[in-house]
């Protein structure tokens, strides 16, 4: 969401700075782009050294490296650095020669999800994600397609229609995309991830539906189009697009999480290229290239897939309000054995 309005932000201004530039030649669109790039890089590069000298967490130390003292030491700077001790005080440290074994990983993986219970969770996380990221990222990478066909266009000159259409998605980030996350962020605890989840998949699967029925209708009122189209994306956020991601973070236990959230987040990208490589072919099927004959019918694919996205979401329980130590052993008991 906010990446997304940067970004926008970012390409307003390169576009302005070049303006006459692009204006006397087209060519020098290719400079606009690679400095937009060039930008983006620089949020990512900069979470580098954060992330390499941050510690392992002490339930990783002491669940899947099996090192208890390890898993005392990041406990230790983890309070040091403000955490909070009561809740960290409740990872069990055991064997505090060190000497625990370690158990393969891949086995302990395999005998974790080969429980019914624990596998239908894997099964909720990973299609859920794959169906929103069809429609997320169908819509997102290609939403000049969805600009256009609102109207929302220049008066015909290569720099008029690329200002237009950045303005567009400027205005949709800052009214749907930006809100939701932030309404996600101030919700999660008291509504829970799986109801908001399920509350966006249900509110995105009609807005699709309305968006496909009388999508020739607002074509023609191009402030209802874009508020309709906004709202989409407020659900989005303020849903699947952000609990997807949440989810699969606490529902499983440490030794098998990352693994389990690798599988998740790896489904929604192949949703995602998927999407990539289908919608720009699908959209002008019925007419001329350009004509986006096809647009209504992919929003009513995408309100489908959303509906299917509400059904899948059963499989994956409700954590609000648990720590993860509860998690795993309500997770435990479901599936008929203790360790």
């Amino acid at each position: 969401g906010v990446g997304n309005m940067a970004a926008s932000i970012v390409t307003l201004v390169v576009l302005k700075i070049f303006e006459t530039a692009i204006k006397s030649d087209t060519d020098n669109l290719d400079i606009v782009w690679r400095i937009c790039v060039g930008v983006g890089c620089i949020p990512a590069v900069s979470t580098v050294y954060l992330r390499l000298t941050m510690p392992e967490s002490p339930r990783y130390a002491m669940d899947v490296e099996k090192n208890p003292a390890k898993a005392n030491d990041a406990i230790s700077q983890a309070i040091a650095q403000g955490g909070q001790a009561d809740q960290l005080n409740e990872i069990q440290i055991v064997d505090n020669d060190g000497t625990a074994p370690r158990r393969s990983q891949s086995k302990e993986f395999l005998e974790y999800f080969s429980y019914w219970e624990n596998c239908k969770i894997l099964i909720g996380t990973a299609s859920t994600w794959f169906l929103l990221d069809i429609a997320f990222y169908g819509i997102s990478l290609n939403q000049s397609f969805v600009i256009s066909a609102m109207g929302f266009t220049g008066d015909g000159t290569v720099f008029s229609n690329l200002w237009r259409s950045t303005i567009g998605n400027l205005i949709v980030s800052c009214l749907g995309a930006v809100p939701g996350y932030f309404i996600t962020v101030l919700t999660i605890e008291k509504m829970g991830r799986k109801t908001i989840q399920l509350m966006g998949f249900a509110v995105v699967t009609v807005l699709f539906i309305i968006m496909a029925s009388a999508f020739h209708a607002l074509q023609q009122n191009t402030g209802v189009f874009i508020f309709v189209f906004a709202l989409s994306q407020l659900f989005m956020n303020f849903g699947p697009n952000s609990t997807t991601f949440v989810i699969p973070g606490e529902v499983f236990p440490t030794r098998v999480r990352a693994t389990a959230h690798g599988i998740s987040a790896a489904s929604g990208k192949a949703g995602a290229i998927l999407t990539t490589f289908a919608f720009p072919k699908l959209v002008d099927l019925g007419g001329p290239p350009g004509a986006h004959a096809f647009m209504n019918k992919m929003f009513a694919i995408f309100a489908g897939i959303m509906a299917l996205g509400f059904i899948l979401t059963f499989l994956i329980p409700e954590t609000k309000g648990m720590t993860l130590e509860e998690i795993e052993e309500r997770g435990l008991r479901k599936a008929g054995h203790q360790e």
